[in-house]
């Protein structure tokens, strides 16, 4: 994620922060900025709410810290007509809904449409970071309220090729955007604009049964994403070439030491490849390595 979108919002995160602490402060409640008591029932969600996924694990323990602790920091709502919009907060919200509280302490706070999209991008980004493709759509959500994409990226901190990065998903088959839906960290806006301009060299159904061929290895870790354009292209090529200048695409295993990834057995029907980080073994090692591999070579003879 760009340094410039992280350090605008996390700033802007600030400012409401020190907005709620003005208002508990203060003694009397104006009509402007009021600190009081709401109905769950009468807070509806955010519009702008960038996150897709609310794992259930982290509500619970944020359920059972405010049980213990009570609830530090009060969501934030502006009021349309006679209910409520949430602003921020909605972990809070939804914990407070495990417990089945029915009131939850809140700050009224006057916020433009501008304000609310870019302030729940800002608290998501502040507390937990926000997949790139969570943050193209929340940028695509708020884009029509600014009067140009220009503007748009001047608020959040971004470069127009930085924020087109994050709009490259859209264009991606829909298919994948569901996947995408239940696990938005497997694809990054680089590798998504890699497939983007990939899509437009190729036939739309060939290219997108590739890129599912390519993205099943991908969801088992056979293939890493910065490599998922690569393999689609080769795999089109091929297919292109004919049967006869054919190669099988290659099927990556990953190699692990204490659950980390240190590297991965390549295989297709040509050859077969053996990556490792180079800081895991000697050079006594690596020649013992060597030695095994001719061993196996011999049996097979």
């Amino acid at each position: 994620m760009a340094k410039d979108i992280k350090a605008l919002l996390k700033r802007k995160l600030e400012e409401n922060n020190s907005r709620h602490a003005d208002a508990s402060q203060e003694t009397s409640l104006d009509f402007g900025r009021q600190h009081t008591r709401i109905a769950l029932n009468l807070i509806d969600p955010n519009p702008f709410q960038p996150r897709k996924q609310f794992t259930e694990k982290e509500l619970q323990s944020l359920a059972t810290s405010i049980k213990e602790s009570g609830l530090l920091q009060p969501v934030s709502v502006r009021q349309l007509d006679d209910r409520y919009q949430l602003i921020s907060g909605e972990r809070r919200l939804r914990a407070h809904h495990i417990l089945n509280k029915t009131t939850i302490e809140a700050l009224i706070i006057p916020t433009t449409d501008e304000e609310m999209g870019i302030l729940a991008l800002a608290e998501n980004i502040d507390r937990q970071d926000l997949s790139d493709y969570e943050i193209g759509q929340a940028l695509r959500q708020i884009e029509s309220l600014f009067p140009s994409k220009k503007k748009l990226a001047e608020s959040v901190g971004l470069n127009r090729e930085d924020m087109y990065r994050y709009f490259a998903f859209e264009d991606l088959p829909a298919s994948i955007l569901k996947k995408l839906d239940e696990r938005p960290n497997l694809l990054s806006r680089t590798a998504a604009n890699q497939l983007k301009r990939l899509s437009k060299e190729h036939d739309t159904l060939k290219f997108e049964s590739a890129l599912h061929a390519g993205w099943t290895l991908l969801e088992q870790a056979q293939l890493e994403q910065t490599k998922l354009a690569e393999w689609v292209d080769h795999h089109l090529k091929q297919a292109a070439a004919g049967p006869q200048a054919s190669v099988d695409p290659a099927t990556n295993h990953p190699i692990k030491y204490s659950g980390k990834k240190v590297g991965y057995i390549s295989r297709n029907s040509r050859q077969v490849v053996v990556k490792l980080n180079s800081v895991l073994i000697n050079e006594e090692q690596a020649h013992r390595l060597q030695q095994f591999v001719e061993q196996l070579i011999q049996e097979k003879v």
